[in-house]
């Protein structure tokens, strides 16, 4: 099996680093382009099934992505955005102004932060690669796509490399990138990671892993 994971494109939130998690805004200008960009990087493949997370940022990549194939994305709840509770809607700035200690813990050691009226790094990464294995386990062959967001792409890329999650902040997906697993039970062999090339073909800015 053959497993493509896609982070959506970019938003108003991404450009000026502001923590999104739960809130669901949507693309804006540049974020079309990347979506239309990895649809027709990824046009002449064969797909098995689409996955989402149902956040609007999520689906409208997903949904152009899947448009040359007539397929219809099939959302996946448990594939959603971290929650970053009372950070949401605030720049990377004013979350280290306000709670130093907490960024830096999630910036140091990941594995153990729990966001204020939010989630923990923990149950999150039980909550994504339980809907990653679901979706393994239902299908045995073919490609199969899935697009979601920093964080829990970065979850799913250290599950299925054998990583722990205090490893996350090692691995870098930007908005708009593609990486590409082959699945063995479910762990994977990357055949390629935060690949931006259909990105650079265009013109669009470059992009950083917020």
């Amino acid at each position: 099996m053959e497993l493509i994971l896609i982070r959506h494109g970019e938003t108003d939130w991404n450009k000026d680093h502001v923590f999104r998690g739960k809130k669901d805004m949507r693309l804006n200008a540049t974020g079309i382009l990347q979506a239309d960009a990895v649809g027709d990087a990824l046009a002449g493949r064969v797909f098995e099934a689409i996955y989402s997370s149902p956040l609007k940022r999520a689906m409208v990549t997903a949904t152009r992505v899947a448009k040359p194939h007539d397929m219809k994305v099939r959302e996946a709840p448990e594939l959603s955005d971290i929650n970053f509770g009372l950070w949401e809607g605030l720049t990377q700035n004013e979350v280290q102004e306000r709670w130093p200690a907490m960024y830096k813990k999630w910036v140091d050691s990941p594995a153990w932060t729990r966001f204020p009226h939010g989630e923990s790094v923990r149950r999150a990464w039980k909550r994504v690669n339980s809907g990653l294995r679901e979706v393994l386990f239902l299908h045995g062959t073919g490609t199969i796509v899935i697009v979601s967001h920093r964080v829990p792409i970065k979850m799913m890329t250290a599950y299925l490399m054998g990583q722990k999650r205090r490893n996350i902040h090692t691995i870098k997906h930007d908005p708009g990138a593609i990486s590409i697993f082959e699945i063995d039970g479910v762990r994977g062999k990357p055949v390629t990671l935060n690949d931006t090339r259909h990105l650079e073909k265009l013109g669009l800015p470059p992009q950083d892993d917020f």
